[in-house]
């Protein structure tokens, strides 16, 4: 009975000391397919990291590089997207041989003794992180399937634009540069904020439909205090707006921008 207990405490310390590793991620030096090293540190320089654990025989994990690629591509001055290949080094020309013929955008690493894999933890493929610029591990998603980019680019997002102004906002996406907005509901102030003369800045990330209505809404960043219930009030009205569609080549296109909503109490 007592060997029984000393080995579920065992497994059970072993659980805990795992979640506990993985809060953050572990310090590593890897090669990459042009035979340069490249340790965690250096990647840490950009405001995220994506990391995706995959093998060359695996389908879904080669299904979802075109997406990570053009999220490289998408916010290259923001974030690196690193995909690290398990294969075993006998295969090591194939992967690289695969990711050249492709031009992927992203990074790409050999771990064919997969020690960063087991620093990771991982058990299956594919497998994917978002770490943030403090080297916390904020979001994990194992498998693909399709639509699985949309969620892994919403994340991605809040963790990049997280502390952004409105004013560097308006750098980044011009007002005059946002679709055109055809219906418009006002957000409600929220009673106590307006008794109390709070004001307030929140940011949404939005997505905008083929036919101009408002898909899923994100909040970005928001007051300090968030006690008022502003961000509430502001989703509520945006979900009601629709907008000029976004067209490329003249075919409408879904499409996601940040929009700033500012609560201003009027001078009287």
């Amino acid at each position: 009975m007592k060997k029984i207990i000393s080995v579920l405490i065992l497994s059970f310390t072993l659980l805990i000391t795992s979640a506990f590793a993985m809060d953050t991620m572990p310090d590593f030096t890897l090669e990459d397919i042009n035979g340069h090293q490249v340790n965690s540190e250096e990647l840490m320089q950009k405001k995220a990291v994506v990391i995706d654990f995959w093998a060359k025989w695996c389908s879904p994990c080669k299904k979802a590089f075109p997406h990570l690629s053009d999220l490289q591509e998408k916010y290259k001055d923001l974030v690196n997207v690193v995909c690290i290949s398990t294969d075993k080094a006998r295969d090591a020309d194939k992967v690289k041989s695969f990711v050249k013929s492709k031009n992927f955008e992203f990074i790409t690493l050999l771990d064919p003794n997969k020690n960063v894999t087991k620093l990771f933890n991982i058990n299956t493929i594919p497998r994917t992180f978002i770490i943030n610029e403090n080297g916390e591990i904020v979001y994990r998603h194992e498998g693909y399937i399709q639509g699985d980019e949309h969620e892994l680019e919403t994340e991605l997002r809040k963790v990049i634009y997280k502390d952004i102004t409105i004013e560097e906002l308006n750098e980044l996406f011009p007002p005059e540069e946002l679709p055109e907005r055809i219906t418009y509901v006002l957000p409600v102030y929220p009673e106590k904020a307006y008794d109390d003369k709070v004001e307030a800045d929140i940011i949404l990330d939005l997505v905008i439909m083929e036919d101009g209505t408002v898909g899923q809404v994100c909040l970005i960043s928001a007051c300090k205090d968030t006690t008022y219930g502003f961000e509430e009030f502001a989703i509520d009205a945006v979900q009601g707006w629709t907008f000029e569609p976004v067209t490329i080549d003249e075919e409408p296109v879904e499409a996601r921008f940040l929009y700033p909503i500012r609560f201003r109490i009027e001078k009287q």
